[in-house]
């Protein structure tokens, strides 16, 4: 993508999320956009098919962001939980506007889905415990569910919990699956 392109999509995206921390998704408009934005018309529908497709980008890159582990290879589930939390700590402001508005179904689907690809990777083929005798990918999408349900949790109550306790309360509900 060229600079211009690229200047113009960080301008829409940058609107669109300062857009939704004032008001529901629900009654922004492609029009609040642009002018907030100052990008034409032909310039966001060469990148975006709708307000919809825009906000699809805006939570994979919010997910993406949050899900991205620095030197992750070399930390336990835990710790990775915990950074995770951390990252969607760091944009809590984005997800309270998500979980609370009108895209809150998409960003939930995304990080389930997220979630799901995430657990697929970290536990084991054939895990111990209650969690050994389960489908595999009912496992992985009861994680995923539970972990969506917590950030939701989480956002309602206007993150009363830091990432590190929030980390400890969601290990002490799954755990129990695979000892």
């Amino acid at each position: 993508m060229d600079g211009r392109k690229r200047r113009s999509r960080l301008a829409i995206e940058q609107a669109f999320s300062e857009l939704l921390l004032e008001r529901d998704y629900a009654k922004i408009t492609v029009a609040d956009i642009l002018a907030r934005s100052g990008v034409g018309r032909a310039t966001f529908y060469a990148q975006f098919k709708g307000k919809d497709d825009l906000l699809a980008e805006l939570v994979s890159g919010l997910c993406t962001c949050a899900l991205r582990v620095d030197d992750g290879s070399d930390l336990g589930p835990e710790q990775q939980l915990e950074q995770v939390l951390q990252n969607l700590w760091e944009r809590r402001e984005g997800v309270k506007a998500l979980v609370k508005g009108a895209g809150s179904r998409r960003f939930a689907d995304c990080l389930r889905h997220a979630i799901v690809s995430r657990a697929a990777r970290t536990v084991p083929e054939e895990p111990t415990g209650p969690a050994g005798q389960m489908n595999r990918s009912f496992l992985l999408h009861h994680i995923a569910a539970t972990f969506v349900g917590m950030v939701q949790w989480w956002a309602w109550s206007d993150f009363v919990s830091t990432p590190q306790e929030l980390s400890e309360d969601f290990l002490r509900a799954t755990k129990p699956l695979f000892e």
